[in-house]
């Protein structure tokens, strides 16, 4: 426990952040419908955004060592609450692409802050736990952060000024805070050639749950609008992402630690088939099921797909060289992040194509190709030797400064220099 106090304030920190980031998640797709923006305009802004949380991912280890992580963070930060505010005072589609994109690096330079900070400050033998904590925290955030506009217009100025406070006070604990400034993050990229060659499994699953969870969250509000649940509009919004992100927070544990003793890519197969199927039950049905029928079986979809991504980035670990770590987890978020890009695209597609049946349909049949690529893996290729064999820690797709979040990656220049 006294690992955690000692990083309390960057663990609370991302905590707020994630309030403002649920919330602008649920706001910009509302948003966007009411200005008369079409679906498949709307998916590309959210690929947008990841476009641009991509680019500062590959910016952010450079930005650091010019400007180190307070600085960066608050800049970013008060970038952030700038781009917010911008979205209540100019309704036009075009000037929200260029915001989000600005908002995706800003994002980015956010979460490689305090991660590079967390991954120096906790020592090895309690990383674990206090990851854990982190990783729980930021999904109750995004969980809770778009109630926070329920009721409202999703045009609302006042919306907006809920997510630039929030994002303006994630910089009091960061900016207060007494602990030391970590060293400037040295990084080389894998090509993608050999990472696939390594783990082939994991570097389809992360791309898959870049397309499959990004594209079905980011139009995910506008299929629940027309909902009559807590008033409709922003409240039904609300009460679906919640439920999404709840069934990921309840089967996330359960899943890893279960993966610790059976074939990882078996688990993944197992929780994207049960999603699979919840996703093409409301793809068939739809409000047959009724209002908060639909609103159930979204959270068995959300515990399914919300929760393979740090499973497949644990599967690779088990395969990874410990001097090749940094690399590897570096080239799985920029996989992630390319799928991230191309799943707003499809799902705005399939959606202006066959509204929720193409939505949902697009996610099942997804995850069921998913499924049955990890069960191919473990016959063509067999589970690694047990002293190999990763213990999983929950993961959340965040920048590039996650690579030195793994007990086994050295913890200075100096020691990977001498182990390597």
């Amino acid at each position: 426990m006294t690992d955690t106090r000692n990083v309390f304030v960057l663990i609370a920190a991302v905590m707020i952040l994630q309030l403002a980031g649920g919330l602008t998640g649920v706001l910009t797709p509302l948003g966007l419908e009411a200005m008369g923006t079409p679906p498949q305009a709307i998916g590309v802004i959210a690929a947008l955004h990841a476009a641009g949380f991509m680019l500062g991912a590959w910016t952010a280890p450079r930005a650091l060592a010019m400007f180190g992580n307070i600085r960066l963070f608050a800049a970013a930060s008060a970038m952030n609450a700038v781009g917010v505010l911008s979205l209540s005072l100019v309704h036009e589609a075009s000037f929200w692409a260029l915001v989000r994109i600005v908002m995706g690096v800003s994002f980015a330079y956010m979460f490689t802050s305090v991660e590079s900070w967390l991954g120096s400050a906790v020592p090895e033998k309690s990383r674990g736990n206090v990851m854990g904590i982190y990783h729980t925290g930021a999904k109750l955030s995004l969980m809770i952060g778009p109630f926070f506009v329920a009721g409202l217009s999703p045009l609302d100025t006042r919306a907006y000024t809920w997510a630039a406070m929030f994002l303006t006070l994630a910089l009091v604990p960061v900016c207060l805070t007494r602990q030391q400034e970590p060293a400037a993050p040295e990084r080389r990229a894998m090509p993608l050639r050999a990472l696939y060659r390594l783990a082939p499994a994991a570097v389809l699953g992360v791309l898959l749950a870049g397309v499959i969870n990004t594209g079905t969250q980011s139009l995910l509000p506008i299929y629940f609008e027309g909902f009559d649940l807590g008033g409709g509009g922003t409240t039904a919004a609300a009460i679906a992402s919640g439920s999404a992100w709840l069934g990921g927070l309840i089967l996330q544990w359960p899943a890893g630690r279960l993966s610790d003793r059976i074939e990882r890519r078996l688990v993944i197969a197992g929780i994207c088939a049960m999603s699979a199927l919840a996703a093409l039950m409301i793809a068939l049905f739809g409000t047959a099921l009724g209002e908060m029928g639909v609103v159930l079986v979204l959270g068995f979809w959300g515990a399914g797909s919300l929760s393979f991504y740090g499973l497949c980035v644990a599967h690779a670990i088990d395969r990874t060289p410990r001097e090749q770590i940094p690399q590897v987890m570096s080239g799985l978020l920029f996989v992630w992040a390319a799928g991230s890009i191309c799943g707003p695209l499809m799902s705005g597609v399939a959606m202006r194509a066959a509204g929720g049946i193409g939505l949902f349909g697009l996610a099942g049949i997804l995850l069921v190709v998913l499924s049955v690529i990890m069960v191919m893996r473990v016959n063509i290729k067999p589970m690694p030797d047990e002293a190999k064999h990763e213990e999983w820690k929950p993961i959340l797709p965040t920048p590039l400064a996650s690579v030195e979040l793994d007990p086994r990656t050295p913890e200075t220049p100096a020691e990977a220099e001498a182990e390597a």
